[in-house]
């Protein structure tokens, strides 16, 4: 009887910091990286070689997850932060999107108020890690939210965050403006605590302005707002230019004024009718109530 042999699956070697790693085609498939440098390289049968910034332990885990099918990173349950922090920068590097989105999630779970800003500067000059910018400054927002309370409003000194986001550039601070669970005058607080290290960014400062929905305000604090903007050395061309835009949102904040009394009047007046329709489908109609 003839036996027939299978042949084994593929195997690849990967050379992490002069040591070997082997893996099946799985991890291959898993990597954009590693799909690209096979497709050039089909008859070169040498080690993929792993940059020294990924430590070789990443890679045993990288290794073992996708082997054995741990999309949800469950092995990662207990490292720390920073771990955390360089297997999500391997995972970029090496275009392992499914688990990049997963390590994502991980890292925005872990934020909080004392390691916010760790996060923000291992991670904000890494091009593919803008979701985690992103979460990051969602956390900040989401507490000066917290700080700021119905008033809306955040005076500088109980800002905690001034300090930090006076040194961002124009490209995070507009991240942090378009947030959208910020209110508009605490929006423009945090312009205004912005400008106070950044005056020399004219023209970010009036693209920024324009961030700021001004018909949401009410005229008093609006009328605050243009006189402080007036103090801000923005440019002639730039002041007259956000004058408009003032004049604008009033004029559209009074005619939304309008347009809701009219509905509400509106409203009252069918009220009426339809009370008075139910009135004399009463049997007998009105009388009814005189004759009792």
């Amino acid at each position: 009887m003839t036996s027939i042999s299978i042949p084994p699956p593929p195997s690849f070697t990967l050379l992490v910091q002069g040591r070997l790693i082997h893996c099946s085609r799985r991890v291959i498939a898993s990597s954009s990286l590693f799909m690209d440098m096979v497709e050039l390289v089909e008859e070169d049968t040498s080690p993929i070689p792993i940059p020294t910034f990924i430590s070789r332990q990443i890679m045993l885990d990288l290794v073992e997850m996708v082997e054995k099918g741990d999309w949800e990173c469950a092995h990662l349950i207990l490292v720390s932060l920073s771990y955390l922090l360089d297997f999500l920068i391997a995972a970029d590097f090496l275009g392992c999107e499914r688990l990049k989105s997963v390590l994502e999630e991980k890292v925005k779970d872990k934020l909080c108020d004392s390691n916010w800003r760790e996060v923000f500067y291992y991670t904000k000059n890494i091009l593919g890690l803008d979701n985690t910018i992103k979460h990051t400054m969602g956390h900040v927002c989401t507490r000066l939210v917290e700080l700021a309370g119905e008033k809306d409003s955040l005076p500088m000194e109980c800002d905690p965050y001034q300090q930090e986001y006076v040194q961002f550039t124009p490209d995070i601070l507009k991240l942090i403006l378009k947030h959208k669970y910020l209110g508009n005058s605490l929006r423009f607080c945090i312009l205004r605590n912005w400008v106070s290290g950044n005056s020399e960014e004219k023209e970010e400062i009036f693209e920024m302005l324009l961030l700021v929905q001004f018909k949401e305000i009410e005229d008093s604090k609006v009328e605050e707002i243009l006189n402080e903007v007036e103090t801000w050395d923005i440019g002639n061309e730039n002041l007259e230019s956000f004058n408009k835009v003032i004049e604008n949102a009033k004029k559209e904040r009074e005619l939304e004024s309008l347009m809701r009394k009219k509905f509400s009047n509106k409203l009252q007046c069918q009220g009426h009718h339809l009370n008075h329709d139910m009135f004399f489908e009463i049997p007998g109609g009105p009388d009814v109530f005189f004759e009792m």
